[in-house]
């Protein structure tokens, strides 16, 4: 006799498999001509397939929720054309992924314009973008010395939260020479590789590796956006003036909970000029008014090298209007001449601000301006940093003794062998020990940190044990270092520092790499 479970089992059984039949298609292979090729051997399509919205849904044949669509082969694209464009939006358990072959390239002598790009999403969520193995976007003819001087983008989503955009190389958005103080190029200011606009909550952006551009990551919350839970981590960006760029110009915006961690940075020789057009930063968070709510960020196990140069440089990282800092594990390597503001800049209404163990090296070309932190305004609490090669340890546009609100546990050291000057107010310095005389930096040092070749403290080095413990501050990332030792009093304390760490990105025993060089740039200034 069939009981009501068997109909109840077989009703759920009809259920499913109504679902697997009837639900979107599994997958959508696309390339140029619609013709397989490489891993594009079933239900081919071309392109025109993917920007039609009648593909789009939950029928058998549509793409939706769980769909994941390989591109493969190669792209090329007409001047200014927007390559490909979500049509629809995916689930929180199955995002709808757009997947490059190995192999697969998007070429044009441009993408898009001032609002597209070769990848597009207005107002779709929870989809995936993910360079497999090597997967390319890049422009061929854009730039100083190339035929075109237009606005581009690799990725332009306007709006689309829970979105994911992995593995990817994107190059040559734009290949600027701007070296030469008598460089007048301006076509490359509304360039960047990925660009999200408005809503933009949870976001991950991760494992990319990027190049050539104004801007690396362009992150804009503006009229009542939001960045919220926003995740950069692990990307590789050379040779923009902006490597990361996340601000807003509202009071309606807000950016909570962002997360900027794990990036190797470098190189921003080719954007120093002209000065009024581009600035150059590695990590830049701000709101432009002072009313906006708090955007909090935490900023950590970054690799900064070369030099942001003598064009109009801010800082490694800058952060401020409305922002709030925690910076900690960060690794600065200075290659060059820099000359402005600070490795570290905090300013006006931000804060509070955290610096803690952080590596900066200054260069000896730099020995009579680099600035460790500078402030205007912000209160920050700086301990268990290693400063070395700098002129200025802290400088400050206001009243410097009141702005910072804890400094000690750090190695300070100019390229002489001395302690650095403390700067106030633009124009009033006094020496390192009548800062100390004002109750700071009682526990820190002036003296050769012993680092190696890869900025590891050594036996004997006087950071072991300089740092102060931070476990109550409950950040699981700062109880480790930059490599992910965890960081302990290894009985190696200096006495009268209970329970100590050691100051800087290493620890003592951590067995770390070097920071990776910059890769290889497509131009060179003359």
């Amino acid at each position: 006799m069939t009981t009501v479970r068997t109909f109840f089992i077989l009703g759920i059984f009809c259920a499913l498999s109504s679902v697997a039949i009837f639900g979107a298609v599994s997958s959508v292979s696309i390339t140029q001509s619609g013709s397989a090729s490489g891993n594009c051997t079933s239900n081919v399509q071309t392109p025109a397939f993917f920007n039609n919205s009648a593909n789009w849904g939950s029928g058998a044949s549509q793409i939706g929720p769980g769909t994941v669509v390989l591109f493969c082969g190669t792209f090329t694209g007409t001047a200014g054309q927007a390559g490909f464009t979500f049509q629809g939006s995916g689930s929180s358990t199955s995002p709808v992924t757009l997947k490059f072959d190995t192999g697969a390239v998007m070429t044009a002598p441009y993408w898009g314009g001032a609002t597209t790009g070769a990848i597009n999403c207005t107002g779709q969520s929870y989809v995936t973008v993910d360079g497999g193995t090597n997967g390319t976007i890049q422009n061929s003819a854009n730039g100083t010395a190339l035929g075109n001087h237009q606005s581009s983008y690799g990725l332009f989503f306007n709006s689309c939260p829970d979105a994911e955009i992995e593995n990817l190389t994107i190059r040559n958005i734009y290949i600027n020479q701007g070296g030469a103080s008598t460089s007048t190029d301006v076509g490359g200011q509304n360039t960047g590789d990925i660009s999200l606009q408005g809503k933009s909550t949870n976001t991950k952006i991760h494992n990319n590796v990027l190049s050539n551009s104004r801007t690396g990551i362009w992150i804009s919350f503006d009229s009542g956006g939001d960045a919220s839970g926003i995740q950069l981590y692990n990307n590789t960006i050379n040779d923009h003036p902006w490597s990361i760029n996340i601000g807003a110009d509202n009071t309606n915006s807000t950016a909570s909970g962002v997360s900027i961690h794990d990036n190797v940075i470098s190189d921003w020789s080719n954007w120093q000029f002209p000065i009024a057009t581009y600035h150059t930063d590695g990590i830049i968070v701000y709101n432009d008014v002072t009313t906006a709510p708090i955007g909090t960020y935490s900023i950590y196990n970054n690799t900064f090298t070369g030099t942001l140069g003598n064009g109009s440089p801010t800082g490694y990282i800058a952060c401020g209007e409305t922002s709030a800092c925690t910076i900690f594990n960060n690794v600065m390597v200075d290659t060059g001449s820099y000359a402005c503001y600070g490795y570290i800049w905090l300013y006006i209404s931000g804060g509070p601000d955290y610096v803690y163990n952080n590596t900066l090296i200054g260069s000896s070309t730099t020995s009579g301006s680099s600035v460790a932190v500078t402030l205007d305004g912000s209160p920050v609490t700086v301990k268990n940093n290693i400063f070395l090669n700098v002129a200025i340890g802290l400088h400050d546009y206001a009243t410097l003794n009141l702005d910072v609100v804890a400094s000690d546990h750090n190695l300070w050291l100019t390229t002489g062998g001395g302690a650095p000057q403390v700067a106030t107010n633009d124009s009033k310095w006094i020496t390192y020990s009548a800062w100390q005389a004002l109750g700071f930096d009682a526990n820190s040092v002036t003296s050769n940190p012993l680092l190696s070749s890869t900025y590891v403290p050594q036996a004997g080095s006087p950071v072991i044990g300089r740092g102060a413990n931070m476990t109550t501050m409950g950040i699981s990332a700062l109880d480790a270092d930059k490599v992910g030792t965890p960081r302990a009093g290894t009985g190696n304390c200096t006495p009268g520092i209970a329970g100590c760490w050691d100051a800087g990105a290493y620890a003592y025993s951590s067995a770390s790499t070097p920071p990776p060089p910059p890769i290889g740039v497509s131009a060179t200034s003359k």
